[in-house]
């Protein structure tokens, strides 16, 4: 997951942040199998008092697809390359993140470097993406 940050003097205390800042959290496993669960949909009742044969799994199947759109626009993202939702972020020295909720690894722009991280949970990227300042919060928990 790519996250852009504005990188500017001048841009500190995250003063570009923006958008749906659900945007900044990967969805629990339950909230994923939740969203692409098609009997949490108010018409799964419905379409089980239908007989069974071809118009039963057409709808079935239609309704699997509607579970698959529910989850792609849920704001929190799963397994995406960028946010779902347009968000913005600002700092006068942290610049762009990517970060692998699998490996629980992520990668920070500051100037010309990389720095690396392991074992940074989800809700900790968040978190820092959504603090007041993104580089007090490095500065407070990540710089060793």
């Amino acid at each position: 997951m790519i996250f852009n940050v504005l990188t500017a003097p001048g841009l500190g205390n995250n003063a570009l942040k923006s958008g749906d800042r659900l945007a900044t959290e990967r969805q629990t496993q339950a909230e994923h199998d939740a969203l692409l669960d098609p009997t949490n949909l108010p018409e799964y009742q419905d379409i089980m008092l239908l007989p069974d044969g071809p118009q039963k799994s057409l709808a079935l199947s239609a309704l699997q697809s509607k579970a698959q759109l529910r989850e792609r626009e849920f704001p929190k993202y799963w397994d995406d390359q960028y946010p779902r939702k347009p968000i913005s972020q600002s700092d006068s020295f942290i610049g762009d993140m990517n970060y692998d909720p699998y490996s629980n690894y992520l990668n920070i722009n500051i100037g010309n470097k990389s720095y690396s991280y392991s074992g940074m949970k989800p809700s900790q990227v968040s978190d820092m993406l959504n603090a007041p300042s993104i580089g007090k919060y490095y500065n407070d928990y990540l710089k060793g």
